[in-house]
């Protein structure tokens, strides 16, 4: 299948994500934060990238999405319940706040594998080849396109995959479902002489350890990119202009 059909094909499966018709109509839940609607949407959306796009790819975005829903749905839930805890709000306790993140963790694992499937089926290196190649010259904006095409593939096909891999090989999944040991020095946060177990802070310290690398790594070569854009023939078209 072309790229522009498939691209054609999930911005149309994409639209009940905004609109919410018909998700809306089959409002019965099923279990506690899941409602029918968005249970057969989350199979629907990831059953068509598996077909359309290869097990592969299939398998690849899931990892990705898994790796930003799991930190933004656990990091939401524990804070919830530290201030439960401290007794500075949600007075019922989970069942006040639990349905909510229930709700989020499966509408992260549909959009998110639609949202990158929508962007991967773009052929952006194509895209950038033949901007550079073009014998008539770039533009300015077309500078700060291929400015972003660089950031964003750097990001899509460097960046995230080498994080997926350090998370392998470091085995970070099992340090956050329940590690056995914890280092002595990681600070503790108390709410009415409890403290926070030290699993979470450990999380916490990982995620935010990730997050600096990530932004570390997707702009470390902007400076490169930007004296090699800056070199490209201008438009002749610009050029013209410029003289007249």
């Amino acid at each position: 299948m072309h790229w522009k059909l498939k691209l054609i094909f999930f911005v149309i499966l994409s639209v009940p994500a905004f609109s919410g018709y018909p998700l809306n109509l089959l409002d019965t839940e099923i279990i506690s934060g899941i409602t029918r609607g968005w249970f057969l949407y989350f199979i629907l959306i990831n059953s068509s990238i598996l077909v359309v796009n290869g097990k592969q790819f299939f398998e690849n975005t899931v990892a990705i999405a898994a790796l930003i829903s799991l930190p933004v749905v656990f990091l939401g839930a524990a804070i919830s319940y530290l201030i439960y805890w401290s007794g500075l709000g949600y007075a019922d306790g989970p069942p006040a706040y639990s349905s909510h993140y229930i709700s989020l963790c499966i509408t992260m694992l549909t959009v998110i594998p639609l949202s990158l499937t929508m962007i991967a089926v773009v052929p952006f290196h194509e895209v950038e080849h033949n901007l550079l190649k073009s014998r008539s010259g770039v533009s300015k904006f077309q500078r700060f396109f291929l400015m972003f095409l660089r950031v964003f593939n750097h990001i899509i096909y460097s960046v995230i995959p080498n994080i997926i891999e350090t998370l392998r090989e470091e085995r970070c999944y099992h340090q956050w479902v329940g590690r056995e040991r914890m280092l002595e020095s990681d600070l503790s946060l108390s709410a009415k002489g409890r403290s926070i177990h030290p699993k979470l802070m450990s999380l916490i310290r990982e995620m935010i350890q990730l997050a600096v690398e990530g932004i570390c790594a997707s702009i470390q070569y902007i400076p490169l990119w930007a004296v090699e854009i800056s070199q490209l023939p201008d438009k002749k078209k610009d050029k013209d202009k410029q003289q007249r």
